[in-house]
């Protein structure tokens, strides 16, 4: 018997030789880790030798759903990828939702497990608890949404897709890997080595059910749950606009980066053109998550004009990055670009952000009309940034020189370009300044994938998400102390503890900030049958956390050591906007939560911390026999 909450079963792919096993993990497992990166950090640690090429045969690629996922949880409906990332050389994951984590579970597996490269283009069937690897010939080199549409021909339109476009089949680090033909796992270069192992997609299909402890409960726990998040102010937010409606409040609060991070407001006061309304008017068609009572998705449409398009609306991130970081207020060009990068399988964060980077670099004079080819990549400029989109997705052009990131392309610039490459250790930052949550700073540095904004901290209570039960467990520190430095810890351990479990869970961030805490173990006790408490939840939480780091660090990579670049923490601070003046202090942050954490000055865990959250395998890689 399975675990309740998960199918039992891991499909693994042995690309190398066309074989597909499958394995049971042990129920300790899944009490321990969950699912999603939880289980994901345990299998990449274990499975993925010290030193390994991120492009290599010896990395491995998982897709895992959670306990909740495809359950009656709010919002259970998320999966996960890991694997060591091309980008960062750490531990590398990135989530999604739609529909294909529910119908994995559906199909039979928890997940799947690519091992090795294969010498052709292949992608991998799961149907209804059977596993099949089959020839990918005849889908590579389609977009994501040809490709889509080709398996659908062929298995019906019941299907859940996941895939790669082009730029993943390029292996170049900008890639992602897509479902429902919009949704992106976009973080740490994941699409890249599921190029560089020639896997094209994974299909899945099947109607199995899932076994639960107590659905009853948690079907009647969703009902009032329901009720009190659309009572939320946040659930208000984003069931009529999506995370769209945030950006001009974003832009004038100074939570939205401009200009590459140097800028503020007053560089893009006509942030509402890109905005709420704004999009709402190009949207004809809303959709939801699997089973999600908030539906925050859609599609917009532009009949006429050079940047017409027929796509998916886009989100706050990739409004940010290709409107207020590029000074760009053409709705319709982002949406045209937003397109290009979905069609393509590229994340739409690094894409915009590495176009920031070359934008400065053009007005500081490093790279000319000469490099670029006649493009004139001035600030506002929408026809630039939108054919530079397209020739960094098909590899041509000046595109070639940044479809590898900000990082990448700064080294092939030269010239002191490095200093306008806002990322840390080689990923990109996503649409939300330290210098208006200074706990996004600790966030950024210090989590396992670097540059992660999906990933609670402190930040989570300075933004203001109603995040409802664990206030006693912050020492007395609230948001309204964010620039006092001090204290900040433990809201950092809990916060980040929690965004662990729900990532393990499978569930959705949106949801989980607009219900209390306490649901999360309600929900996990209701289908799995334990009897946890917050603070075993919470307790999981730091299992993973310590377990994500310790991949870092047997790969000789500290945290600590990650230069984080001065714009992000107001280093100089900015002389005008709403975070005028503001330096944050991160070395005290990041000294207070290596001790909470029980980790050294270095942000090593002690082995007395590892073998208390029974990661005693781990020791002797950190600490010796």
């Amino acid at each position: 018997m399975a675990v309740p909450g998960t199918m039992g079963r891991i499909a693994v792919v042995n690309l190398a030789e066309g074989h597909i096993s499958t394995e049971t993990p042990a129920d300790e497992l899944y009490k321990s880790y969950l699912g999603g990166y939880g289980l994901g950090a345990y299998y990449v640690y274990n499975r993925v030798p010290k030193g390994a090429d991120a492009l290599g045969p010896e990395n491995i690629l998982a897709f895992l759903s959670g306990p909740l996922t495809g359950t009656p949880a709010i919002c259970g409906n998320r999966f996960q990828v890991v694997g060591k990332s091309p980008k960062t050389g750490t531990f590398g994951d990135a989530n999604c939702g739609g529909d294909f984590g529910p119908k994995l579970k559906f199909s039979g597996f928890d997940g799947a497990i690519f091992e090795g490269i294969s010498e052709k283009p292949v992608y991998l069937l799961l149907d209804d608890g059977k596993a099949e690897l089959k020839d990918a010939g005849d889908l590579w080199g389609l977009d994501v949404c040809e490709t889509e549409d080709a398996l659908k021909a062929l298995y019906g339109d019941k299907i859940a897709v996941a895939s790669i476009g082009p730029v993943g089949e390029a292996v170049s680090l900008l890639a992602a890997i897509m479902n429902d033909r919009d949704r992106a796992a976009g973080r740490s270069g994941l699409g890249t080595v599921m190029g560089s192992k020639r896997v094209k997609a994974i299909v899945v299909r099947g109607s199995q059910a899932i076994p639960m402890a107590d659905e009853a409960k948690m079907k009647a726990d969703r009902r009032e749950l329901v009720k009190e998040m659309r009572t939320s102010g946040m659930y208000d937010l984003f069931a009529n606009f999506g995370t769209s409606g945030m950006t001009a409040g974003a832009v004038a609060g100074g939570d939205c980066p401009v200009k590459n991070w140097a800028g503020t407001e007053e560089d893009f006061p006509t942030a509402a053109k890109v905005s709420d309304e704004a999009v709402q008017d190009l949207q004809y068609k809303k959709y939801a998550c699997w089973h999600c009572p908030v539906g925050c998705g859609g599609f917009v449409k532009v009949e006429d004009g050079p940047f017409a398009v027929d796509g998916g609306k886009p989100e706050y991130e990739t409004l940010g990055c290709f409107g207020p970081m590029l000074l760009v207020d053409d709705l319709p060009a982002i949406c045209k670009a937003n397109d290009i990068c979905n069609r393509y399988g590229m994340d739409t964060i690094s894409t915009g952000c590495t176009l920031a980077f070359a934008f400065e670099c053009y007005e500081k004079g490093l790279i000319t009309k000469e490099d670029t080819g006649g493009l004139e990549l001035t600030w506002g400029n929408a026809a630039a940034m939108v054919t530079l989109t397209e020739q960094i997705s098909k590899l041509e052009g000046f595109g070639k020189v940044l479809a590898d990131g900000a990082k990448v392309a700064s080294e092939r610039i030269g010239k002191g370009a490095g200093e306008y490459a806002i990322h840390i250790g080689g990923e990109e930052i996503a649409m939300h300044d330290p210098r208006l949550s200074p706990g996004l700073a600790s966030s950024y540095k210090l989590d396992a994938t670097p540059g992660r904004h999906t990933q609670f901290s402190a930040w989570a209570v300075e933004a203001g998400f109603p995040l409802g039960g664990v206030e006693e467990r912050y020492g007395g520190w609230d948001a309204e102390k964010k620039y006092d430095y001090t204290g900040k810890a433990k809201a950092h351990r809990v916060q980040s503890a929690l965004m662990h479990v729900v990532n393990a869970e499978g569930c959705c961030m949106f949801g989980v900030v607009c219900i209390p805490a306490q649901a999360q173990v309600d929900f996990l006790n209701g289908a799995m049958g334990t009897d946890w408490t917050m603070d075993d939840v919470l307790a999981i939480g730091d299992r993973i956390a310590n377990l994500r780091i310790a991949f870092n660090l047997r790969e000789g990579l500290k945290n600590k050591n990650f230069k984080v670049p001065g714009r992000l923490v107001g280093k100089p601070p900015l002389e005008a906007g709403a975070t005028k003046g503001v330096t944050v202090d991160l070395e005290t942050q990041q000294r207070e939560y290596f001790e909470e954490m029980g980790w050294d000055e270095e942000g090593v865990p002690s082995a007395a911390t590892l073998e208390g959250l029974g990661l005693d395998f781990v020791v002797p890689d950190l600490h010796g026999a």
